[in-house]
């Protein structure tokens, strides 16, 4: 608010100094009462503001923990409540299971729901039938990719009323077997393959509207890779680069969300590369972890030929410095084709395949067991441990979505 000039005139002497007059004296004492009045209303405002806010702070505290008091809102024909905080749920879709006979594969459809609070599982049934699927996913959504024929779509899972209902929204080309992206804002799926042939093409999906665009390719063309990322840019790690099973790579592309370029950067996985990780590696805001995977190599041991071995090694990505180093810790088995959902503090990893043990040669026949086995990752301490819960049907080659934002 402007000062009143009657008041206050713009001429008022400021300083008082020995010959001042006695009106000099009570102009200077005019100016200090004005000084202190508005230091005064600046520390009540202040006051104010601070209160203000702390009110707004805790009301949302409030509002998170009880979304029965929140109104509901309509998605189609469904009235949907606000979405569970975020960093809470995580659903494994879908998979691929009898592997114990090389020549029956057969696919899965069941949905199980992961509670972070409690570790429980809880099946939601044979409602999503898919494997080697792209997911990505925002606070109240998650995205897959299922094949509807030949084509290759979308389909949304609404996190509340848990229902997957398809998009009329399709890959460029079709495919599957990639490595999912995601920010707060969007999602990418990034090469793949299908019918033998190796896809390099990069879609994205924006979260807002619901749309999905062909961006281009990858430096490379993968298969069987994994992707990972903070809220700046994405990664591809890892994967096939030929069509050959036997050609796995260690080379990992970085992915700026704001520009959509791409840069192969110095960091590698660990030798000889890997392929068959999960498609979206969750991590903390520091570091990515990525667990087991498929590599094609001499056995550790060096008794055995070049062949297929499933890795019980953890790589540790840092974002910063984008460096890559091997952990001392290791799985208890080797482990690929697992899915994974993550919050702020752990990654939760679930399935797969794994070998009975890694480093001995074995029957084609009983080599690979589809697991049925939960294990989580704490960040902080970097320990990873099998927790005591199991999924309700063993299975590979399993999506994982969760809801959270980072």
């Amino acid at each position: 608010m402007p000062k009143n000039i009657l008041l206050f005139p713009n001429n008022f002497i400021l300083d008082s100094t020995a010959t001042d007059s006695g009106i000099g004296v009570l102009e200077v004492a005019v100016n200090n009462l004005f000084v202190a009045a508005k230091a005064s209303a600046m520390r009540q405002a202040h006051a104010l503001g601070l209160n203000g806010r702390n009110a707004i702070k805790n009301q949302n505290r409030g509002l998170v923990t009880l979304n029965s008091l929140l109104s509901t809102r309509s998605v189609g024909k469904y009235t949907v409540p606000p979405s569970d905080p975020t960093g809470t749920v995580g659903y494994f879709l879908g998979g691929a299971g009898r592997q114990d006979l090389p020549t029956a594969i057969d696919a899965a459809s069941r949905v199980e729901r992961f509670s972070f609070a409690t570790s429980i599982i809880t099946s939601l049934g044979n409602i999503f039938n898919t494997n080697n699927a792209f997911g990505i996913a925002n606070v109240s959504y998650g995205y897959i990719v299922k094949a509807f024929g030949s084509v290759f779509r979308w389909s949304r899972m609404t996190f509340q009323i848990e229902t997957i209902a398809p998009l009329g929204l399709s890959l460029f080309p079709s495919r599957y077997y990639g490595a999912s992206l995601k920010n707060q804002s969007r999602g990418y799926a990034c090469g793949g393959s299908q019918s033998g042939t190796t896809y390099g093409d990069v879609d994205r999906f924006s979260f807002a509207g619901e749309v999905s665009t062909s961006i281009g390719a990858l430096l490379q063309t993968r298969n069987a890779s994994s992707g990972f990322g903070n809220r700046f840019n994405g990664y591809i790690a890892g994967g096939q680069n030929n069509g050959s099973n036997t050609a796995n790579t260690a080379n990992i592309e970085r992915f700026a969300y704001a520009s959509e370029s791409k840069v192969n950067i110095v960091a590698a996985l660990s030798s000889p590369g890997k392929s068959l990780l999960a498609t979206w590696i969750p991590g903390s805001v520091n570091a990515a972890y990525l667990m087991g995977g498929q590599a094609y190599a001499q056995f550790p041991t060096g008794a055995d030929p070049a062949r297929f071995y499933s890795s019980n090694a953890i790589d540790k990505f840092v974002f910063v410095g984008e460096t890559m180093s091997l952990l001392g810790t290791t799985l208890p088995h080797g482990n690929i084709y697992y899915g994974a959902v993550g919050n702020p503090t752990r990654s939760v990893m679930a399935g797969g395949m794994t070998h009975t043990d890694a480093y001995t040669v074995q029957s084609l026949a009983i080599r690979n067991i589809e697991s049925t086995r939960v294990w989580d990752f704490t960040f902080l301490t970097e320990v990873n441990s099998i927790l005591g819960v199991t999924l309700t049907q063993g299975r590979y080659a399993l999506t994982g979505l969760d809801n959270s934002s980072f």
